[in-house]
């Protein structure tokens, strides 16, 4: 895993298509997202190994106003090389990096919705707790689920 850079920017948004977690439209946004700024973030690209792109990224911030708590902002493996554990280090990785830097609570947002079950899944399996659940959130039928860990 790298540093992300701002020439990644077209591949990171590829690889969040291609995961479903944006269209195409919709993910437009995320090269400026992802730039390091003053606020703290950490984005890091892994480039696959076959040539094809990146494998992953992975995001996360401080939450504003909040004492030594950090957003998973986001996380997104390309879907022939999910289930292989790669998520699964992304996480750890980013768990024992805010450990370090003597961080207390990592926050994840996700979508309710069934084409989502699997992401929840994932997160439970990782020791986060659903903490909280707002109806219609992200659109009408789109509840936000929102899983915490202590770190």
């Amino acid at each position: 895993m790298r540093a992300y850079a701002t020439t990644d920017g077209l591949a990171v948004v590829d690889l969040v298509v291609a995961a479903g977690m944006f269209s195409r439209e919709e993910a437009g946004f995320l090269p400026d997202e992802l730039l390091p700024g003053d606020g703290g973030g950490t984005c890091l690209v892994e480039e696959a190994e076959d040539g094809q792109g990146l494998a992953s990224v992975l995001f996360y911030r401080p939450e504003e106003a909040a004492d030594r708590a950090y957003d998973l902002t986001m996380i997104a493996v390309r879907p022939d090389l999910q289930g292989d554990g790669r998520g699964a280090a992304l996480m750890r990785h980013a768990e024992e990096d805010l450990r370090r830097r003597g961080q207390r609570l990592l926050v994840v947002r996700t979508s309710g919705t069934a084409q989502y079950d699997r992401t929840r899944a994932f997160y439970r399996s990782l020791g986060y707790a659903e903490h909280a659940r707002i109806p219609d959130y992200w659109t009408d039928g789109d509840d936000l689920v929102l899983f915490t860990k202590r770190l």
